[in-house]
């Protein structure tokens, strides 16, 4: 099986960022807007604890990205493509060829940034992904399925 690029990682960390200064400015906006028009101070230990909370989650989530990359694995072979996944539940995820109907390449600023695209496998009732690849491999993954899943059908 086969890893995601390593700049993965370096895209889930920055997500962690944005993430961590989402939730600095939320805290801040309500330590600065209960007082404003609800008349009403959060306690000084409240407002502790979610910061606490707030910093534990930021932590957890920077040294959850190592074994998320570690244990995210993907296969292509003329039976299926194969997604294996999760830190604490574990999946993998088995999509018949022949299933397939689509496969979109989707790339969001982030990924742009590093030149990686989202790989999404549209099959008739669902669609899976695989978080992304170098923009090159994401193109011939799409080719090489594409290309199976019509041999396939052929051959149904």
């Amino acid at each position: 099986m086969k890893n995601l690029p390593k700049q993965m990682k370096t895209v889930w960390y920055v997500m962690e960022v944005i993430s961590a200064l989402t939730l600095a400015v939320i805290l801040a906006a309500l330590n600065w807007l209960l007082p404003l028009f609800f008349k009403w101070t959060m306690p000084k230990w409240l407002m502790s604890l979610l910061v606490i909370l707030a910093l534990l989650a930021v932590v957890f989530g920077f040294f959850l990205v190592h074994y998320r990359y570690a244990v995210y694995h993907y296969r292509v072979n003329e039976h299926s493509v194969e997604i294996q996944k999760g830190f604490f539940f574990r999946r993998l995820i088995a999509i018949p060829i022949d299933r397939i109907q689509n496969v979109d390449l989707d790339q969001g600023p982030l990924l742009q940034l590093f030149h990686l695209q989202k790989v999404v496998l549209v099959t008739g009732g669902s669609h899976h992904e695989v978080e992304a690849l170098l923009a090159e491999e994401a193109q011939a993954f799409k080719d090489r399925v594409m290309l199976l899943a019509k041999e396939a059908r052929r051959e149904a």
